[in-house]
């Protein structure tokens, strides 16, 4: 169960094991329509933190709603995973032990399936990263080894996954590259620790405050700056169609107002320069490479390497632009003008003519800057060339949502086929959680 910050989502998961020098094999449950077996509860984890003896109770339906799709004798052999993401992490820690504790005294009571304390848990930033990187390659077949050789293995896939408050990246680095960084995590997707077949070295990173959302807050911030320096009452905002009016109150009780112009090119420019500025350290402290102007990264072109860009890089290149998949520039910033440039009352129009299908009325309105951000982000941020990349945005890869409840199924039952290599075919079900 993937327990986040505005509700609870399980995955529910099958597995068979070949052999113990293979990678077991995933693939989602299916319920009687042949959809998978998923289901979602509100509101999240983290809500629990005045109420926690209550925390137990919230997730059994969960439990309840998995269980139907189990064979009955299996249920006792069915492991239960909920990991507990950003919502949890900012619970002050005493509220969320409780929370935990409730979790792992009381669920053990309510399911006949494996309860087991640490697997249900809050988890690090960095591992929400592995976990996605992890679910994208294997869909992608890019743990599959030909011969059964180090050398025949496949090119690895990196990814980007931008929310609304932090923003993932995850990628494998050449065995042999020194760099040195509390990003850099050493994965065994195998179960055997002397077998090299599946070991990675990943550069794995959060960056907090750039996800689209805060990347929203940070720019009308900086503009809140400038016109207080100014004594303005309003800015001239490229980063919003043409005649959309936006006020913004300050903390201290003062308001300013943004004022759309449409120009998505300087939208971009500006955004570029925010995400230049040096909030960590001086950029001559960040080597042998540097991300968004503060992390030090090793030195790899991300413009070479096939990368794929999950969540906020799907919704803002399709919902309105229709543009999802392989990413052509050009033609993102030809659409991304011309819609920004068009007055908000055309916008309003042709949305009523159902124009935009896919997209709500916030969607409408904050298309500009998030097209905007994202691009910045990509090209600025992460120095990936506009014309020459092999990067494209993903909802769905061979038909499947990427979740990182797959990335973390796989990773934590790793060592299954070692404990039941004794068989000649394991089959087994299971439930996992991210």
């Amino acid at each position: 169960m993937d327990a986040g910050s505005t509700g609870t989502r399980l995955f529910l998961y099958t597995w068979t094991s070949n052999s113990d020098k293979e990678l077991i094999d995933i693939a989602p449950a299916l319920d009687h329509l042949n959809n998978h077996v998923v289901k979602k509860v509100y509101p999240g984890l983290s809500s629990f933190q005045d109420r926690p003896d209550k925390a137990a109770e919230y997730i059994k339906p969960l439990l309840d709603y998995a269980a139907q799709f189990i064979p009955f004798e299996k249920l006792p052999y069915t492991p239960v995973f909920l990991l507990a993401t950003a919502g949890m992490r900012l619970v002050p820690e005493k509220q969320q032990a409780a929370i935990l504790t409730d979790l792992h005294t009381k669920l053990p009571q309510m399911t006949p399936m494996q309860i087991m304390k640490e697997h249900i848990r809050v988890i690090e930033g960095k591992w929400e990263g592995i976990y996605s990187w992890i679910a994208v390659n294997y869909i992608l077949g890019k743990f599959k080894i030909k011969n059964g050789t180090l050398t025949s293995r496949p090119d690895t896939v990196g990814m980007i996954d931008m929310g609304g408050a932090s923003m993932q990246i995850a990628f494998e680095m050449p065995p042999k590259d020194e760099f040195r960084s509390e990003n850099v995590e050493n994965v065994n997707l195998g179960c055997r620790d002397d077998d090299d077949r599946h070991k990675y070295k990943l550069f794995v990173t959060t960056f907090l405050g750039y996800g689209v959302n805060e990347g929203l807050r940070k720019y009308e911030q900086h503009l809140s700056d400038q016109l207080l320096a100014t004594k303005e009452s309003y800015v001239r905002d490229e980063c919003m169609p043409v005649n959309l009016q936006k006020v913004i109150n300050r903390s201290d009780g003062s308001m300013f107002v943004r004022k759309g112009i449409g120009d998505w090119e300087g939208c971009v420019k500006r955004l570029s320069s925010l995400l230049t500025r040096p909030y960590v350290h001086p950029k001559s402290l960040c080597k042998p490479n540097c991300f968004l102007g503060n992390v030090a990264a090793p030195m790899v072109s991300l413009s070479s390497m096939a990368l794929y860009g999950f969540s906020e890089y799907w919704y803002s290149l399709d919902e309105v632009l229709s543009l999802g998949g392989h990413y052509n520039y050009t033609l993102i910033a030809e659409k991304s003008k011309q819609y920004c440039s068009q007055r908000w009352s055309v916008i309003q129009a042709a949305a009523r003519r159902k124009l935009y299908p896919k997209s709500n009325d916030d969607r409408l309105k904050s298309q500009c800057f998030k097209s905007a951000w994202i691009a910045a982000v990509l090209h600025e941020g992460f120095a990936v060339d506009k014309e020459h990349n092999n990067f494209q945005s993903a909802f769905h890869i061979a038909g499947q949502e990427v979740q990182w409840a797959l990335g973390a199924m796989i990773y934590h039952m790793r060592y299954f086929p070692l404990r039941n290599s004794a068989s000649n075919l394991v089959v087994s079900r299971l439930q996992a959680s991210a």
